[in-house]
């Protein structure tokens, strides 16, 4: 089985595979203009994140919204933790990230994401990381946060600062080792080693667009729906109509694919 985002409508469709039948739509779901989705671990319930703050979760085999909640004004995405207990919510507005009980839909924590008096960032790049923690990316502050749910009422966050500008988007490699932060600002990567964390963030691909023009980006890339294939990474160059290819024994560009 699985889900299809009906933007334009509002809808999530539920389809299965072996026989590529529509079994169902789901409505109510808000604006989906911007909509992403998680599955719980014994993936019944699918979680839709709405870019109206709207947390839904579905259950496929009734096909029926089983819950739906606003919890912002402006979100961008979500990750579902390593035990399947909590759903977290990556927000525009306010900034920050905030918790839920993923069988309820309850709150439980709000991790705002302030950077200097009065402001808080855009949150972008949430994933899911091993150990039941989630890791994102400030924009407005060029920072990764790593957040420990071990106590999910006192969530312990460490704060990387001065990754690079203007961090737009993230992924994690399957092995749920590296944490890798595209730059709008700068032509490199922020790469973080979330079983070293201590040796802290380090730049990657240093100017990768050294010996070329910058062309005009209409439209802020994305990064996480990008591949990993074996032991290379695909990524997109921000500014070049390219793709580029990094071995992941040494994060080195090896080759770029003109696009």
């Amino acid at each position: 089985m699985g889900v299809v985002i009906e933007r334009a409508s509002g809808q999530v469709l539920i389809v299965e595979h072996s026989h590529d039948t529509e079994l169902a739509e789901v409505d109510g779901l808000g604006d989906l203009s911007h909509a992403s989705v998680v599955f719980s671990r014994d993936e019944r319930y699918a979680y839709v994140f709405g870019r109206d703050g709207g947390l839904s979760k579905i259950d496929l085999l009734t096909a029926k919204l089983d819950k739906r909640i606003l919890q912002s004004g402006n979100s961008i995405g979500g990750a579902i933790s390593q035990d399947g207990r909590l759903v977290a919510v990556s927000n525009y507005t306010p900034g920050g990230v905030r918790i839920f009980d993923a069988d309820t839909l309850a709150p439980v924590a709000d991790i705002p994401a302030g950077y200097a008096p009065g402001k808080r960032s855009k949150v972008v790049g949430l994933v899911d990381a091993p150990g039941n923690r989630f890791v994102f990316s400030l924009y407005d502050a060029d920072q990764i946060w790593v957040a420990d749910m071990s106590n999910p009422k006192k969530p312990v966050v460490t704060r990387f600062k001065d990754i690079g500008r203007a961090p737009y988007d993230a992924l994690i490699t399957p092995d749920g080792r590296y944490y890798i932060a595209g730059l709008f600002g700068d032509d490199s990567m922020a790469l973080l080693d979330l079983w070293h964390p201590e040796r802290g963030v380090r730049r990657i691909l240093k100017g990768y667009l050294a010996h070329d023009e910058k062309l005009p980006v209409y439209k802020m890339p994305h990064l996480e729906g990008w591949a990993l294939a074996g032991r290379y990474a695909f990524v997109p160059a921000v500014g070049q109509h390219q793709v580029l290819v990094i071995d992941t024994e040494n994060w080195k560009q090896v080759d770029a694919i003109e696009v």
